[in-house]
């Protein structure tokens, strides 16, 4: 019996399209949705009742090292622009910034071995949210598997997400673009990312979502909003140094090897 095919969503970050994307796939296609939030790609069964949808935005440095041996994997790895995702709020911390510029361009690094691989696919938040059906239709062109039972653009219509997906999301409604760009009206905070890694303004450019970093001189006279994202406020690894900070990573890797180990033997005896 044929495996069932699992689509894992990623993000250049989190707050870059993943929740709107996942549940745009498990509402408006033929999905087992598995899962009710985010889950570990290392989570999954061996052995689902038909295709599935899973998300976790941070797990594309796993899916680059999966993707080669688990042929019924597949990825769609969401893109955002830089801006937008650092000044983005989560829907559960109304006020405060989620995470920050270093974030993205450690994804941006991990997925360009991966760009032109035949399992993922690239999906900008941009181009989905202005033109739903026509994203639907790249996706459902990459995962021939895939069978259509809703329009993107019906999504608010059809679809049942769970509470804290919602909050996510800041509530169920039409998609729209009103997000898009959302950093012209929060330049301080772009003013403290900018004072913080100065290279962000050549990597807006090189992403391709500003054709000069003159874009960044809109900047020079607003006073930097150093607030403290959410993700950095949490980090367990802030405060550790030396010896401590190596157990810590150590600590964590093992906790992701034995996972990893787990998906394997479950994927061989699947």
């Amino acid at each position: 019996m044929q495996r069932s095919k699992c689509i894992h969503v990623v993000g250049s970050s989190p707050r870059s399209g993943t929740t709107l994307a996942f549940e745009l796939l498990t509402s408006c296609f033929d999905i087992a949705k598995f899962g009710d939030h985010e889950i570990s790609l290392f989570e999954r069964p061996s052995q689902p009742l038909g295709n599935y949808v899973s998300k976790q935005p941070m797990d594309l440095v796993h899916v680059r090292r999966v993707i080669n041996w688990d042929r019924n994997l597949h990825c769609i790895f969401m893109d955002r622009d830089p801006r937008d995702i650092v000044v983005s709020q989560h829907g559960s911390r109304p006020g405060e910034y989620w995470c920050d510029f270093p974030v993205w361009e450690r994804n941006q690094q991990l997925i360009a071995s991966l760009r032109d691989h035949p399992r993922v696919h690239i999906c900008r938040y941009e181009d989905l949210v202005s033109d739903p059906n026509a994203a639907q239709a790249r996706i459902a062109a990459a995962f021939p598997f895939l069978k259509r039972t809703h329009d993107f653009v019906d999504f608010e219509k059809v679809s049942q997400s769970s509470q804290t997906a919602q909050l996510a999301l800041k509530g169920v409604r039409q998609i729209s673009t009103d997000s898009v760009n959302s950093w012209l009206r929060n330049l301080p905070r772009i003013a403290a990312q900018l004072r913080a890694h100065p290279h962000m303004a050549q990597a807006v450019v090189a992403s391709g979502y500003a054709d000069s970093a003159d874009w960044a001189d809109i900047c020079k006279d607003i006073a930097p909003d150093d607030t403290e994202s959410v993700r950095a406020r949490h980090d367990a690894l802030r405060d550790k140094q030396g010896m401590a900070r190596l157990i810590a990573r150590l600590h964590r890797r093992a906790g992701s090897l034995s996972q990893e180990t787990g998906y394997v033997l479950r994927s061989l005896v699947g």
